[in-house]
């Protein structure tokens, strides 16, 4: 194909999609910016303090600031980041909030939890060695970052109605293409009725197909009529069929039409052969009515298993975990089980791997149960992607309130 076709293909899509395309395009760069504009204003109220300003400590010098919090009572997600120089698990230093040890820093880098109990509106945070040491440990920089529920609802939402305007009007169009051509495969046997009737009563063909134009075929008929229009023009009737199975996009309205064209090209028994396609079709439609009622039980266990998986994942993080990090704590470090990263290896560190872990796993099995719901439930892996938009959205809330 030359690049003038090209662009003549080009043009007739942008002529015949114009006002879909202008939509989809709007949509997304709408939600990106709705996107973007959460993301900047979410980072300015949930960051509450910074400093690069530099503090020595000794084994008589301590590091200390002050930050505000608040409504400390409804802080989430609080979260103290502290770099350092010369620290080290050698050389640990001691975190205090409100004379409350939080944490103990091991690294230059250490991001620390705060519970709302040991926060106060107004609040002092200290940093001392607890043992004697020789080298100077210096604290370089500080940022506090917190939110409350609201904050977190709020961001999550808008989150969700940006993603909703960025796939929405694709996902519109690949499932309004699916039910069009579901209501196509419905009607498609009873033109198929009519066409023998025609072939009955002498007519050849093309004749029975031009005569079913005044039929009335719901989403079909303005398909017939273009197939009318066409051989009215004189293209060839194997061309106007080919060109009419392209147009429905159903793969089983392509096979049959690929049966009647060898049929009328052999000279065989056409009548019988638009009788057996229109049977089989409606037999294929039945089946499949079958199938989606029995496996509507699966859809569910399908929804289920997901929440069950993701309970899973809540239990293990915000209480096995935790439970086992205390466990090897009291028993002086050792590994339980080998999941403390190691010989030697401290799982509340790990805890974090653990859970960046988890909340992918979580997207990862929301994306493949839909498509796999959609394909067992209604046979086509484009079905599954309403099923998939509902999985991110739960499993989204989960990982950002939960998890």
């Amino acid at each position: 194909m030359s690049l003038e076709e090209y662009k003549l293909k080009a043009k007739n899509f942008w002529r015949h999609n114009e006002r879909l395309i202008v939509l989809i395009a709007g949509a997304f760069i709408v939600g990106m910016l709705l996107a973007g504009l959460n993301y900047w204003n979410h980072q300015n109220s949930t960051h509450k303090f910074t400093t690069a300003e530099s503090q020595v400590i000794t084994n008589e010098d301590v590091a200390q600031f002050g930050f505000d919090i608040e409504n400390p009572s409804l802080a989430q997600n609080t979260v103290l980041s502290l770099t350092f120089e010369n620290v080290d698990s050698e050389n640990p230093l001691t975190i205090y909030v409100n004379e409350f040890e939080v944490d103990e820093a091991t690294s230059n880098e250490e991001s620390v939890n705060l519970d709302r109990d040991v926060l106060e509106e107004e609040n002092t945070a200290t940093i001392r060695r607890e043992q004697v040491g020789f080298e100077d440990q210096t604290l370089t920089g500080v940022s506090l970052t917190s939110s409350t529920n609201f904050q977190q609802l709020l961001f999550v939402v808008t989150n969700l109605v940006a993603i909703i305007l960025v796939f929405a009007p694709i996902m519109y169009v690949k499932y309004t293409e699916y039910v069009e051509r579901k209501k196509v495969e419905q009607k498609f046997p009873e033109f198929l009725r009519d066409v023998v009737e025609g072939t009955r009563a002498g007519m050849s063909l093309p004749q029975a197909i031009q005569n079913t134009e005044t039929g009335s075929y719901g989403s079909l008929d303005q398909k017939i009529q273009k197939m009318n229009a066409q051989l009215d023009w004189g293209i060839p009737f194997d061309q106007v069929l080919k060109t009419f199975a392209e147009d429905t996009g159903s793969p089983v309205i392509k096979r049959s039409i690929d049966t009647i064209i060898q049929a009328y090209q052999s000279g065989g028994n056409i009548q019988d052969v638009l009788e057996s396609v229109g049977e089989n079709i409606r037999s294929i439609k039945s089946l499949k009515r079958e199938r989606e009622s029995q496996l509507y039980g699966e859809m569910i266990t399908g929804y289920v298993v997901y929440f069950i998986f993701i309970g899973i994942l809540i239990a293990l993080n915000n209480f096995l975990l935790p439970n086992l990090a205390g466990a090897q704590e009291a028993l002086g470090g050792t590994d339980i089980g080998g999941i403390g990263g190691g010989e030697g290896g401290d799982l509340e560190e790990n805890i974090d791997l653990y859970n960046t872990w988890f909340q992918r796993l979580v997207f990862i099995q929301g994306f493949f149960s839909g498509l796999i719901i959609g394909k067992l439930s209604e046979g086509e892996l484009k079905a599954g992607l309403k099923h998939t938009a509902i999985l991110f959205a739960l499993g989204y809330l989960a990982v950002t309130f939960l998890l």
